[in-house]
């Protein structure tokens, strides 16, 4: 599921949201737009917030859509 996706659906802000990962409303709101792929440690911390269901190959994909 991309991130952009679970954060409307379970209407979740990029500010609250970064507060559960620990970084930025601005980074959260980069990797919602494919601006910026998060860290190998911050995509487990995603992926455990989100119990699962944004992974890290949801960046990916996500990013070779934007290309």
């Amino acid at each position: 599921m991309l991130l952009t996706n679970y954060l409307s659906t379970n209407g979740i802000s990029d500010e609250a949201f970064a507060a559960l990962v620990g970084v930025t409303s601005h980074g959260v709101r980069k990797w919602r737009y494919g601006e910026r792929v998060p860290r190998p440690d911050q995509m487990r911390k995603i992926s455990e917030v989100t119990a699962g269901k944004v992974q890290p190959n949801d960046f990916i994909l996500e990013a070779g859509n934007a290309a």
